[in-house]
């Protein structure tokens, strides 16, 4: 299939892709390697699907990475389906079974987070081992608008509470359908008579997102049915605040594992501040810092509650001092 093959306005969303990536992420996809993020779901299907249109056009070259988590019965079919599918495309193939409950007794984290954290290792070690450009996920404006409802209800605070980030360049990551919304990847593979596996686990109560995707988004879209696109401005938003504070904050120094910040830098307007703190915090590795956080830090600081220390996610610490405030890891006791 080619992309004078598709009705003509798939084909226009389609190189609509290279623009957003372009305009709103930063990236140039035009000749790039790409790990393609493949479950045989629907998002991950239709995203494979539309790279490989992009391929001749673009001069793109496409690694399709399956990740076999064996937590489910129709693992293994969804394993053969997706070989299968990059057979028939003429697209690199490559799998791994990842062993979840092992790894789980082992970290002593969910089950869910296991698995995610295995996953996003196997998708890296393709990455790197193909010198691939970029791990390409199919998180879409409905995975965005589901993001920044979770956050909203952790607390996070700006800009972090505009979701999840389109191009995370430390990580290799891209999410070039940002911009799509669900129902727009449903009708090009309908359109387009490209099957899929339906992941049944995506409907389990069990999990925080999916009672946010059933039960909450539906009672947002009673109210606004545009709360994706409401979603996307928000988002748009966010990462121009983002841009502009990167380029406003003082140069700091990195990476600033034991760091004090000055009081001579803390004599700002409180908006800066906020940002200073959250700017070292989010150097110091894993861990979302939430505004609640932050402006306790904040008040301390006005307050010159000299000893008083603020915990953050990660086993970071922020104490204040009389110089300033010191941002470190908490010690593990031996």
């Amino acid at each position: 299939m080619r992309l004078q093959d598709i009705p003509r306005h798939l084909a226009r969303r389609c190189l609509g892709i290279p623009r957003f990536c372009r305009e709103s992420l930063g990236v140039e996809l035009r000749g790039t390697r790409l790990v393609v993020a493949y479950s045989a779901g629907l998002d991950s299907t239709a995203l494979l699907h539309l790279l490989h249109l992009l391929r001749a056009p673009l001069n793109l070259t496409l690694i399709a990475a399956h990740a076999h988590h064996g937590l489910r019965p129709e693992s293994d079919r969804e394993l053969e389906h997706a070989r299968e599918v990059c057979s028939r495309l003429s697209i690199a193939f490559q799998a791994a079974h990842l062993d979840i409950p092992s790894l789980q007794a082992a970290s002593g984290r969910g089950l869910e987070e296991c698995a995610r954290q295995a996953r996003y290792a196997f998708l890296e070690s393709v990455r790197q081992e193909h010198q691939a450009d970029w791990i390409t996920t199919a998180h879409h404006g409905d995975d965005l608008a589901e993001d920044i409802v979770m956050r909203l209800l952790r607390g996070t605070g700006w800009p972090g509470l505009g979701g999840m980030p389109g191009v995370d360049p430390k990580r290799g990551l891209l999410r070039p359908l940002l911009d799509w919304e669900k129902n727009g990847l449903r009708s090009f593979l309908e359109e387009t008579g490209t099957g899929w596996c339906e992941d049944q686990s995506n409907a389990s109560p069990d999990r925080t997102r999916n009672r946010v995707r059933h039960d909450i988004l539906p009672l947002l879209r009673r109210e606004n049915p545009s709360f994706a696109k409401t979603s996307m401005q928000l988002w748009t938003l966010a990462q121009i605040d983002e841009e502009y504070w990167s380029q406003a904050l003082p140069l700091l120094p990195a990476p600033m594992r034991n760091f004090l910040l000055a009081s001579a830098l803390l004599d700002v307007h409180q908006a800066k501040r906020l940002r200073l703190y959250k700017t070292i915090l989010d150097s110091m590795g894993p861990g979302q810092v939430l505004a609640s956080h932050l402006l306790r830090l904040d008040t301390a600081w006005m307050r010159k509650n000299c000893g008083r220390a603020i915990q953050f996610p990660g086993d970071k610490v922020a104490s204040v001092q009389p110089e300033g405030i010191r941002f470190h890891f908490q010690k593990r006791s031996s």
